[in-house]
């Protein structure tokens, strides 16, 4: 997904001037008059005496071994089949895009030579590449890389968003570096395509699942993967083919699976990691307190929202296309999921577990152009009670209440090793006991968590009650909410398991507001469109908005111009520019 400060360089500069001539503030007192002298021949200037160069204390230094902290492991390291944050940030060190999100949150040409251009209609999009630039195998990049990426984004195996790609009526290469894509209709969200290039020799499209490249992948960034040792560390070095001189100026990044975030915290606090991913707002205070022992953070806004998703579905696995033809037995009743909602206090979350560092969750776009601000839901255990009553919900002899003789129990799972999520499953569980709602917790690997349905999968099959992570649309909410609340991105072995509609939540007003939004040009028309959306989505409630979340990173102060970007380029923006001081 955050304010911050970046670095930047200060460069300082001596100079020494001298006077060799004026005259005195004081006259000199009156000399006899002498007689005049013959003319000497005149010497050779001697050079004035200069100081010694300073050296600037911020100039970069090249060399060295950064190490980066993380309480999670990649599964993959091919964007057509990444599911998690971790594999975004990961990759974003030897991956780029023809345009992606700066610092500042602004689109910048990255393989392109500029911003693409449009043509008078909307229908014709141009990118002019970069000349010049190589893969880390010595292969030059070229349009065909581009038409690549766009046929694996559309390929039965990929697990990205079609939006956009789908769209692509002919993509042309009328010369090595001039990418023509000619839409079938208006996509307003243009600028947010390519955001990640797939080089055209990665493997053939229908045995994706199984190329070399899913393991050890080449890109066109600063680095390139020397080493995975799973359950250890990844190591990368300098792509040798980079295009900017002498840069990167790290020789190493390696990257350090951890078993906790608090385990980083103490490594980053003993200097033993130079940087910790995925930092949370609870953990500002503690890194805070080490700013004597050197240890800082840089942070980001994102617009993602630390959530509960529900299942509309059964829970069996049969991952129903339509979930009212195979019905969650609790959640699929909409006065049990207002209920849920009723009974947490957003706000005692959000000032107990951290510190008040966040804004309750309320709405599906809370930053950015498209912002959409909706009321806070309330805190009403009465009106949670009523509503379960109505649902024929009644209280048991143990205060779980129970329908039919089945008990209103529910399981929650989230990704393990992350104290604030299993804090925020045990303070939920509490509230919702008081309600008379059982939640269980089982938590497990992200690997396992964040698996898709080819692998037994939980998310993509269906086999969940509640699930809890972050998600959210990063700078334009088309391909988000595409993915995540359209009825044509409901996970099955049909589609491949493409989609992030985990809820199987069916709206056809949603569908056609998302639809809508992604053909208008005008970017007031978007945003009516975009927040009838977010309206509609805390009606039906196929996710719980817990609070907003920061993209945070820990790190040392020898840990030079580290920047955040607000996409799902986590951490490596800029890598290449990423140094050590002594």
């Amino acid at each position: 997904m955050k304010s911050f400060k970046p670095l930047f360089f200060l460069i300082t500069a001596l100079a020494l001037i001298l006077a060799a001539c004026g005259s005195p503030a004081t006259p000199a007192p009156s000399q006899p008059e002498q007689p005049q002298q013959p003319a000497q021949p005149q010497q050779p200037a001697q050079p004035a005496a200069t100081e010694a160069p300073t050296v600037d204390p911020n100039a970069p230094v090249k060399g060295g071994t950064l190490i980066f902290g993380t309480p999670q492991e990649p599964a993959i390291l091919n964007t057509l089949l990444t599911t998690s944050s971790i594999e975004d940030a990961v990759t974003s060190l030897f991956v780029e895009g023809l345009v992606q999100v700066d610092e500042k949150g602004e689109y910048v040409p990255v393989l392109a030579e500029e911003l693409p251009t449009v043509s008078e209609d909307g229908l014709v999009v141009t990118w002019k590449l970069k000349k010049g630039v190589k893969f880390s195998n010595g292969k030059e990049f070229t349009c065909d890389d581009v038409k690549f990426t766009m046929e694996g984004a559309l390929s039965d195996l990929s697990q990205v968003s079609t939006s956009g790609y789908r769209d692509i009526e002919t993509l042309e290469c009328p010369d090595p570096y001039t990418v023509v894509a000619t839409f079938s209709e208006l996509y307003a969200p243009y600028l947010r395509l390519f955001a990640y290039i797939v080089p055209s020799d990665a493997g053939p499209l229908d045995q994706m699942e199984t190329w070399e490249y899913n393991q050890k992948p080449w890109g066109t960034g600063p680095f390139v993967l020397e080493e995975w040792v799973p359950g250890d560390h990844l190591t990368f070095v300098r792509n040798p083919y980079y295009r900017e001189e002498g840069k990167p100026y790290l020789d190493k990044v390696i990257i350090r699976v951890l078993p906790s975030r608090e385990v980083g915290i103490q490594l980053l606090g003993t200097g033993e990691i130079h940087a910790l991913w995925d930092i949370t707002e609870a953990d500002l205070p503690s890194l805070t307190k080490m700013e004597a022992q050197g240890v800082t953070f840089s942070a980001a806004i994102t617009g993602e929202n630390e959530l509960l998703v529900l299942n509309f579905g059964a829970n069996d696995g049969s991952a129903p296309a339509d979930p009212a033809a195979n019905p969650h037995p609790i959640l699929y009743d909409l006065r049990v999921r207002q209920a849920i909602q009723y009974a947490i206090d957003k706000q005692k979350i959000a000032d107990t577990l951290l510190y008040g560092n966040v804004k309750p969750g309320s709405t599906v776009l809370p930053v950015g152009p498209f912002a959409c601000p909706q009321p806070p839901s309330e805190y009403n255990p009465e009106k949670a009670k009523a509503l379960l009553e109505e649902a024929g919900w009644n209280v048991g002899t143990d205060g779980i209440r129970e329908k039919n003789g089945m008990r209103l129990s529910l399981k929650i799972n989230s990704t393990s090793g992350n104290l604030l999520r299993e804090q925020t499953e045990q303070v939920l569980a509490e509230m919702l006991k008081e309600v008379g709602i059982e939640l269980t917790i089982e938590n497990m690997p992200s690997d396992v968590f964040f698996a898709g349905g080819e692998s037994d999968g939980l998310r993509d099959l269906g086999k969940f009650d509640i699930i809890l992570y972050t998600t959210g649309p990063a700078l334009d909410p088309d391909s988000h909410l595409f993915s995540n609340y359209t009825s044509y991105r409901i996970p099955t072995a049909e589609n491949e398991w493409s989609g992030a509609n985990f809820s199987r939540y069916i709206n056809p007003d949603v569908d056609r507001w998302i639809d809508e939004a992604a053909v208008s040009m005008d970017t007031a028309t978007r945003k009516a469109l975009y927040c009838k959306v977010a309206e509609q989505i805390n009606k039906d409630i196929p996710r719980i908005y817990l609070y907003e979340r920061l993209s945070i990173t820990g790190h040392r102060k020898e840990f030079r111009n580290l920047l955040i970007s607000p996409s799902f380029v986590d951490f490596a923006w800029k890598a290449q520019d990423w140094w050590l001081s002594k």
